[in-house]
């Protein structure tokens, strides 16, 4: 059944590309929906031939059974939301007077609340609806799109390098490395799946250091997160007006730029949750007597410098990523605010996860044990996509935020260079 799971994945893969190339998928369905699509013609396709023998006419019927209908579901979905927005753009009424945003936007220019001369209302109102012109959640669905799919090279890569890391620090820490990813997995699957499917994956990549994998799958990682930042870049520069950087090497650049930063901000960040402890950093405090010191001030600093790390991360894209001038500290706005917006989604996700992710399965029917896994591991992945584009949303956000702060003070400036009182202009759009 492995084997059909595997298939089935592939099939997927392939079949998202090629979709793609129909000009009725194209327009009306962004990358990441039609990529969902089939990945639920293919979870379909795995629960309908649970029941068969195991063997080679499972594995094609389920692999003939996801690309046929993940082609068929996506053009019905295709040609539904194309239905639907032809409908609309009918129905549309004819606008009279001032737009509702440009009223919002008045009143909220109006508002005395103010923290060192910027109007805050003003600011979060101009954010949102300028996050519609820019098509933040589109893009955050680019985002989550490429962060998605660059997982597994990911995953590649760290397990087949962790394969040489065990004539550095012994095979008792690689085990001990192999308990916490497994533990990590059970808690976001059953122990069913983690230790009859994970588990085994886990166990090859660590045990075998295969130099040509981590290399392969490190260039794969390196160009598909990439995709992620240059998605993001070109938002902040349509949040700023101002135009892209032309030079496509210098645009690759900044994207692996950014994917490098990332991955060593994900890496120090599981060294702080994950790995640390794993080190035997206790040894030597205990050697030193500071036993109890070090696990308080460890466990009340461990948190803060993730979020840290994190705020730095976004500091960086913030200041780096849009083609502007600006200062680090003009950016901290944003920072704040992406930063607590992850925060946020990502409290939500772990609370699901805990919550209402299926902990058990039961293998007493026919099938159960498949059919509960395929469920639990579509419902994870969707939930895992959906974190995924709310966190791209709140990283954009910020990033906004700081785009219509800079757009005040500019304002302001050359208000003050005419002599004349500053006024809040409407924005592009309205």
């Amino acid at each position: 059944m492995l084997v059909t799971i595997a298939t089935a994945l592939t099939v997927v893969i392939v079949c998202a590309v090629a979709v793609r190339r129909v000009p009725l998928i194209v327009g009306p369905l962004p990358p990441p929906a039609s990529t969902l699509t089939v990945l639920i013609a293919a979870a379909l396709s795995i629960v309908a031939v649970s029941g068969m023998n195991t063997g080679a006419a499972q594995t094609i019927i389920a692999g003939i059974a996801t690309a046929t209908g993940g082609t068929l579901l996506t053009m019905i979905t295709g040609l539904i939301v194309k239905a639907v927005a032809k409908h609309r753009e009918i129905r549309s009424p004819i606008p009279t007077g001032p737009s509702i945003r440009k009223r919002i936007t008045a009143r909220a220019d109006a508002s005395p609340w103010h923290v060192r001369q910027t109007n805050v209302l003003a600011a979060v109102v101009r954010t949102i609806f300028r996050a519609g012109d820019v098509r933040v959640t589109g893009l955050a669905a680019e985002m989550s799109y490429y962060a998605l799919i660059s997982i597994v090279p990911i995953t590649t890569a760290l397990g087949a390098s962790l394969g040489f890391l065990q004539n550095i620090v012994g095979a008792a820490q690689i085990d001990q490395i192999r308990s916490s990813i497994v533990n990590a997995l059970t808690t976001v699957f059953s122990q069913q799946v983690a230790s009859n499917i994970l588990a085994p994956l886990v166990d090859g990549l660590l045990t075998d250091g295969r130099g040509s994998i981590a290399i392969g799958a490190g260039i794969i990682t390196l160009y598909l997160a990439s995709r992620v930042f240059r998605a993001a870049v070109r938002a902040l520069d349509d949040a700023y007006r101002v135009t892209s950087r032309h030079h496509i090497v210098v645009q690759y650049l900044l994207g692996f730029g950014f994917t490098i930063t990332g991955l060593i901000t994900v890496v120090v960040i599981a060294f702080l949750l994950v790995v640390g402890p794993l080190l035997q950093i206790e040894a030597l405090v205990e050697w030193l007597g500071l036993t109890t010191a070090f696990e308080t001030t460890w466990r009340i600093l461990q948190w803060p410098l993730v979020f840290l790390i994190g705020a730095s991360f976004l500091t960086l894209l913030y200041r780096y990523g849009p083609n502007v001038k600006t200062t680090w500290k003009h950016c901290l706005p944003g920072t704040v605010f992406g930063i607590l917006g992850v925060v946020l989604v990502s409290t939500g996700f772990i609370f699901y996860v805990q919550e209402f992710t299926p902990t058990a399965i039961d293998s007493a029917a026919n099938g159960g044990a498949l059919v509960a896994a395929a469920g639990q591991m579509l419902s994870v992945i969707l939930v895992s996509v959906l974190w995924l584009w709310l966190a791209s949303i709140a990283v954009l956000l910020g990033g906004i935020l700081n785009a219509e702060l800079h757009s005040e003070r500019a304002e302001a400036s050359d208000a003050a260079l005419s002599g004349t009182p500053s006024e809040t202009l409407p924005t592009v759009g309205q």
